[in-house]
């Protein structure tokens, strides 16, 4: 998957897109164990809050051009009428795509890049995750994809963890610690 994301967008797929995670995963497991210490470096932009994961077919390049053509359509593309429009909904515009995901746009301060866009909340194709269970998730997957195993076991994700997250173990069920099994299982699937 190359990740062409067209000016003046700027959005982190790694951070907001299931299926880049999906792909990135599916890499490791190509490019073997080296990868993982990679991957864990690559996850710490995820950072430490509440986010929203777009779990639809759109892919993040197919994401900025609507968002593009929605402005254009607007006449809100050019730098100095897109922060107005911002600015008048309180900081926060939102478009709906063709699948019917919704995203919320921000002014961001890149000149080439002022478009800050993120999966809306509570909206269609979206799902809300901690950053810490997305993180351990991301690194579940890629880890039994180079090295084997079952990524709901709970001892294989106290381990990868502990070995490339510096997080504290599980004592729990991993469905019920903040829906890890869920966002393993939403990972793990074919969309």
């Amino acid at each position: 998957m190359t990740i062409d994301i067209p000016a003046p967008v700027l959005f982190n797929p790694w951070k907001h897109h299931a299926g880049a995670l999906r792909y990135r995963i599916a890499r490791c497991a190509t490019i073997g164990p080296d990868s993982l210490a990679e991957l864990a470096q690559t996850l710490l932009v995820i950072g430490t809050k509440l986010m929203d994961l777009y779990i639809g077919t759109l892919s993040p390049t197919e994401i900025a051009r609507q968002v593009v053509a929605h402005l254009s359509q607007m006449q809100r593309l050019e730098p100095e009428p897109y922060r107005q429009w911002v600015a008048a909904q309180t900081g926060y515009g939102m478009v709906t795509l063709d699948d019917g995901s919704q995203w919320c746009l921000r002014a961001a301060e890149e000149p080439e890049r002022y478009v800050h866009l993120h999966p809306g909340r509570h909206v269609p194709l979206t799902c809300r995750v901690r950053a810490n269970v997305l993180k351990t998730a991301v690194m579940v997957l890629a880890h039994v994809g180079v090295h084997g195993g079952d990524p709901l076991v709970r001892e294989t994700v106290n381990a990868v963890r502990r070995t490339h997250l510096d997080l504290e173990p599980l004592g729990r069920d991993l469905d019920t610690d903040r829906g890890l099994g869920e966002v393993l299982t939403l990972l793990m699937a074919d969309c």
